[in-house]
């Protein structure tokens, strides 16, 4: 692990002098994400913490749906052991129905909600809020309203949400958000509902596509990288589950599962059986999804490559705790 992160500091320091010849910046910071709804990181995950003298933690303090007719936080995070460990910076995760259900009129009442809940998980002593949603054109105008709400309520505090690819490239329609920084997702670019799809987390062609020949973005970004992996269910050629992390043990049960590929990436299932708590049916299909370690570095040179103005302050990993680090 320490061979791997000497490498990855020698890759951020060559991009951030690329950057700017004349005057390079400080390298950008390592940082990860913690997406787990209970906060108590395992030896292997504090020891990643240690190497990349992270200086903060971005946490999922909870999800915001739409429920019985209003907006509803769920999987609020739980503090286990925090001992040790850098400032954390919450996270909220917030569905696209909520913003297109909830009256333009009540915003600024659900930020006060949001920011309420925020300093009963975590007090009032981070440094930074960051809001995680899907918007479209269609839902742009709520969803930035309810974004300047929260920097009026929080006027002493950085502002930052994520920007999807798509949002990146269609910023036309999509408009740009009013916060100070924001996160540029570089994965979960594939097609996730088809069968044919090789990998949906990282696909470097389409990466590219979204990125290249877009002019500086208004607002600076730092790009996040994906290091996790799953599995896609599908059933009667549908999309019908997500499981993250699955236990490649039993995936080697071939009374149960037969491997369709060479690499072990897609099985079929060949008796009804239960895998990971959830019910499979015998012809159900099972694509492995995989983003590595070892691919950080192709992904950070395409990012580098084809953002203009690329000066990023951070460098995101999504996330702490996959089992993806210890591989």
């Amino acid at each position: 692990m320490k061979k791997f992160w000497g490498e990855i500091w020698i890759i951020i320091l060559v991009v951030a002098i690329t950057a700017c010849q004349n005057e390079p910046p400080e390298p950008p910071q390592p940082t990860f994400y913690h997406w787990q709804t209970r906060l108590a990181p395992d030896s292997l995950s504090r020891a990643l913490l240690a190497e990349a003298d992270a200086d903060r933690l971005y946490v999922k303090a909870y999800d915001l749906i739409w429920e019985n007719g209003r907006a509803t936080p769920t999987a609020i995070l739980e503090l286990g052991d925090t001992t040790g460990l850098p400032p954390l910076v919450p996270v909220i995760f917030i569905t696209q129905e909520v913003i297109q259900q909830q009256p333009v009129n009540k915003l600024p009442a659900l930020a006060k909600n949001m920011a309420a809940l925020l300093q009963e998980i975590l007090g009032n002593d981070f440094p930074e809020v960051q809001l995680d949603c899907d918007w479209t054109a269609r839902t742009q105008v709520p969803y930035f309203s309810l974004l300047q709400s929260l920097r009026e309520l929080f006027p002493d505090k950085t502002i930052s949400c994520t920007i999807r690819l798509h949002q990146y490239r269609d910023r036309k329609t999509q408009g740009i958000p009013p916060v100070d920084r924001g996160v540029l997702m570089a994965y979960n670019v594939g097609e996730l509902a088809e069968w044919s799809t090789e990998n949906s987390i990282i696909d470097t062609t389409l990466l590219k596509g979204y990125l290249r020949d877009q002019p500086p973005y208004p607002i600076p970004l730092d790009p996040a990288i994906a290091v996790y992996d799953w599995a896609v269910v599908f059933r009667n050629d549908a999309l019908a589950y997500l499981i993250n992390e699955p236990d490649l043990r039993e995936l080697r049960d071939t009374s149960r599962f037969a491997a369709l590929t060479s690499d072990s990436l897609r099985y079929v299932v060949k008796t009804s059986t239960y895998y990971e708590g959830i019910y499979l049916y015998r012809g159900d299909l099972i694509r492995r999804e995989i983003a590595p370690v070892e691919l950080i570095d192709s992904q950070l040179k395409i990012i580098e490559r084809h953002t203009e103005g690329y000066a990023p302050e951070r460098i995101f990993y999504y996330r702490l705790g996959s089992r993806q680090w210890g591989e």
